[in-house]
């Protein structure tokens, strides 16, 4: 929670850190979760410190369009960097 991006990511695109924990329970065990968004795909990838343990993808127009629009009230409430 509010970590702060290195300069080697910063460099890669807008970043942003959330102000609440976000989680999920995978098989059990408490995950971090987060999502890459395009226009037509999301990647939704939880992990726990450096391993990944699920990457899933959602590909269906309209329901990323749904997503997105709460990927970006997530994004309007998060520590710019």
């Amino acid at each position: 929670m509010n970590e702060k991006p290195t300069e080697e990511l910063k460099q890669l695109a807008p970043i942003a850190t959330t102000k609440a924990r976000i989680y999920v329970d995978y098989k059990g065990e408490e995950a971090n979760s987060g999502s890459i968004n395009f226009s037509r795909l999301i990647f939704n990838v939880a992990w726990v410190n450096d391993k990944i343990l699920n990457v899933s993808t959602m590909e269906y127009g309209k329901c990323v369009k749904c997503l997105a629009g709460s990927f970006e009230g997530g994004w309007r409430y998060s520590q710019k960097w």
